[in-house]
């Protein structure tokens, strides 16, 4: 079966370069398609400064393509191993259409040059994803994902693992400062180079607090496995979706996955709600192992 599948899949990944040619053109695509119920909020990307070489090493660009659709989908994703990507469940899925595969761009700042060093890009195909079983797309709940690279990831200056955080109550990372970063819709349009945001973290109390204060009385349900930054200086917004929120203190602990926000447009500055990740750490380890 080697040669013979190795030719499919090659082929397979010679398609998926051309389509990404005019990547830039689909980017407000994201998510379009996903529907989320009045109330809960939507699945969001990123504005914020430019990034520039190995300064946010676990970021990782997602192209995602679906059976007998000919778009392709973007969002953010985390190293953290050699072997694996942390990404939010709903880049993964679409309730109409089944994964087809999945190329993960890593060790980049400009998502359009092929020719940028320290540029890695591998074809994962839908059975080497894990999206949580009790995904759910109305509240939005357990929106995590995970992707088992093909073949182990080469670290250096430009490639580096994000550290998984430890298991702690909730409200563990309140007021502290973290960054969140994508390829994302700014405000200026979709961006071809990597931008980061230096953002604070919430109370879940004062998150859901705001939420229902924009919802005019009704109550957004902030859960504990919700994770919630202050958006007043700036926000993510299409095509950040999936990406790391890492807290500021040098240590690379990634608290939170971009999940979802208040508006469509990221005009209205309600806190955007994270995956907390300390509320899923058996959940990877039990599909990855412990992760060194």
């Amino acid at each position: 079966m080697g040669d013979y599948i190795r030719s499919i899949f090659n082929s397979m990944y010679q398609v998926q370069k051309i389509y990404r040619m005019s990547k830039l053109l689909h980017l407000l695509c994201l998510l379009v398609s996903f529907g989320v119920i009045l109330g809960q909020g939507h699945l969001r990307i990123i504005d914020g400064k430019p990034a520039w070489p190995k300064l946010l090493p676990y970021q990782v660009l997602l192209e995602a393509t679906f059976k007998d659709d000919n778009k392709t989908y973007y969002c953010g994703g985390t190293i953290i191993s050699k072997r694996w990507i942390l990404t939010a469940a709903h880049c993964l899925v679409n309730s109409s259409l089944v994964l087809d595969n999945v190329i993960v761009s890593a060790g980049i700042v400009n998502a359009t040059d092929e020719n940028e060093f320290g540029r890695v890009e591998m074809l994962v195909k839908m059975q080497d994803t894990v999206v949580h079983s009790e995904y759910n797309n109305k509240t939005i709940e357990n929106d995590i994902a995970l992707i088992h690279l093909p073949e182990d990831l080469k670290l250096n200056d430009y490639i580096q693992p994000a550290k998984l955080p430890k298991r702690k109550h909730p409200n563990a990372y309140d007021f502290r400062k973290a960054i969140v970063s994508g390829w994302g819709q700014t405000n200026h349009g979709p961006t071809d180079i990597l931008k980061y945001l230096v953002v604070r973290i919430i109370s879940n109390k004062h998150c859901e607090k705001l939420w229902s204060l924009a919802l005019n009385g009704l109550r957004k349900l902030i859960l504990n496995s919700f994770l919630c930054i202050d958006t007043r200086r700036g926000l993510p917004c299409f095509g950040d979706s999936g990406g790391p929120l890492v807290l500021d203190d040098g240590s690379d602990t990634i608290v939170g996955i971009v999940s979802h926000g208040y508006d469509a447009e990221c005009n209205i500055r309600v806190p955007d709600i994270f995956t907390r990740v300390s509320s899923f750490v058996d959940w990877i380890e039990m599909h990855t192992g412990k992760l060194t």
